[in-house]
């Protein structure tokens, strides 16, 4: 009796793995992860500063001495972001899986500075990533 429960207890907890390890599972189409695709989501403009996020968030270290250092952090693909002024961060992403190193190129001549961008917006648990499709700097 006792082997015969320690088999079923057995059994029902090598399923219970079983379906747990196939959750998280990623559907792709066509090579593309499927959710990557931004041809539904509408274009948004964010205004605020062009910040290093490592920086920021580490150290709340932003503004004009902070050029050089955000020059640095962004070609090393370190993540960048723009700051609302209402507080939000929009960290900005390239376009599915691109590089950051490649994807901030564009970006460094706005260091620290106020900006507008117009992109898509994805936000996810409190997060907020944005693809920017255009960037200029604010008046």
């Amino acid at each position: 009796m006792k082997l015969s429960l320690c088999l079923l207890v057995f059994v029902l907890v090598g399923s219970l793995n079983i379906s747990f390890a196939s959750g998280g599972e990623h559907h792709e189409e066509k090579g593309v992860h499927a959710g990557h695709h931004a041809k539904d989501t509408p274009d948004v403009v964010v205004k605020g500063q062009l910040i290093g996020m490592t920086c920021f968030i580490k150290h709340n270290s932003k503004g004009e001495k902070h050029k050089d250092c955000f020059k640095d952090c962004a070609e090393k693909g370190l993540p960048i972001g723009i700051l609302t002024a209402d507080h939000k961060i929009y960290q900005i992403s390239g376009e599915g899986h691109a590089d950051l190193k490649e994807t901030n190129k564009k970006f460094v001549k706005f260091a620290e500075e106020q900006v507008i961008a117009k992109g898509k917006v994805f936000s996810s648990n409190g997060t907020n990533m944005m693809v920017v499709e255009g960037i200029k700097k604010a008046n």
